[in-house]
C-alpha cells in the first residue's frame, strides 16, 4: 500500500483529488501544506524540491520509499486501489474516459460559475467569451476580472494594461514587470485563467524597442505604432 507525503497549498482543490482516493484505498497520506513541512512560493522553488519535481508545482507525492510524482491525476491514480483505477483494462478505460471528461467539460466552467460560490476561487465574472467583448466597457473588465483575480500578486509584481479601440473593434495589451526572471502566473493554478488568454514576450531592456513601449504604456500616451488602434483607457496594477 502507497505512503507518502503531498506536498501543496491550503485548500487546493486539484489536491483534494489524492486526499479522496487516500481515504477511498487506505493509502498512507500526510499533507504538507503549511510551514514548516511546505511554504508555498518558497519551498517549491527550493533545489531540493525542483530535483525531485523540476517543475516546482503542486500538488506533488513523495512516497516514503522515495517515489516522486507529480500531476494532479496520476497522484490520484497511484494512491487508488483497483476498485478507484478499473480492475479490468475497460474498466481502467471507463475511469480514464470520465477523468479527461472531468478535466476538459465540468471542471473549466465549474472555476467561473461553482467554485468561486465555495471560497475555492475568487468571484469575478468571467468575460471570456467573444459576445462579451463587442462593447469597449466591457472589455475593459477583462483587465479589472485579472487583477482581482491575482490580487495576491500585488507585492511582487506591477503592470500597465491597455485597453485600445472603440466598440466592436479593441484589443488589450500591457507591460508587466516581475519579480524574478519568469512569469508567476504558473506557480498557482488559481492565476492561470486569465494568463493564457495573452501572448507573452519578455522584453529586453536594453533594446529601444523596450524603452518606447514602457514609456509610452507608463505615461498612457504615444504612437502605440504596433498596437494599430488608438489609446481608450488603462489600468495600473500595483
Amino acid at each position: 500500500m502507497a505512503a507518502g507525503t503531498l506536498f501543496t497549498y491550503p485548500e487546493n482543490w486539484r489536491a483534494f483529488k489524492a486526499q479522496i482516493a487516500a481515504q477511498y484505498s487506505g493509502a498512507q497520506l500526510k499533507v504538507a501544506s503549511s510551514p514548516p513541512a511546505f511554504t508555498f512560493g518558497q519551498t517549491n522553488r527550493t533545489p531540493a524540491f525542483l530535483n525531485n519535481f523540476p517543475l516546482g508545482k503542486v500538488p506533488a507525492y513523495q512516497g516514503d520509499d522515495g517515489f516522486c510524482l507529480s500531476e494532479s491525476n496520476a497522484i490520484a491514480h497511484y494512491l487508488s486501489n483497483d476498485a478507484l483505477r478499473g480492475a479490468t483494462p475497460s474498466a481502467a478505460a471507463q475511469v480514464l474516459q470520465w477523468v479527461s471528461f472531468a478535466d476538459s467539460e465540468v471542471v473549466p466552467p465549474a472555476s467561473v460559475w461553482v467554485f468561486p460560490t465555495l471560497g475555492i476561487m475568487p468571484f469575478n465574472k468571467q468575460y471570456k467569451y467573444p459576445e462579451e467583448l463587442t462593447l469597449a466597457f466591457k472589455s475593459c473588465n477583462l483587465i479589472t476580472g485579472m487583477f482581482q483575480r491575482l490580487d495576491k500578486l500585488r507585492k511582487t509584481a506591477f503592470a500597465s494594461v491597455i485597453l485600445f479601440g472603440t466598440n466592436d473593434d479593441s484589443s488589450i495589451s500591457g507591460i508587466w514587470v516581475f519579480r524574478g526572471q519568469e512569469l508567476a502566473f504558473t506557480l498557482n493554478p488559481d492565476w492561470q485563467i486569465d494568463y493564457e488568454s495573452y501572448e507573452w514576450r519578455k522584453l529586453d531592456p536594453d533594446s529601444e524597442e523596450c524603452k518606447t513601449k514602457v514609456k509610452e504604456y507608463f505615461a498612457w500616451e504615444g504612437d502605440f505604432k504596433h498596437v494599430g488602434k488608438a489609446f481608450n483607457q488603462g489600468k495600473i496594477f500595483k
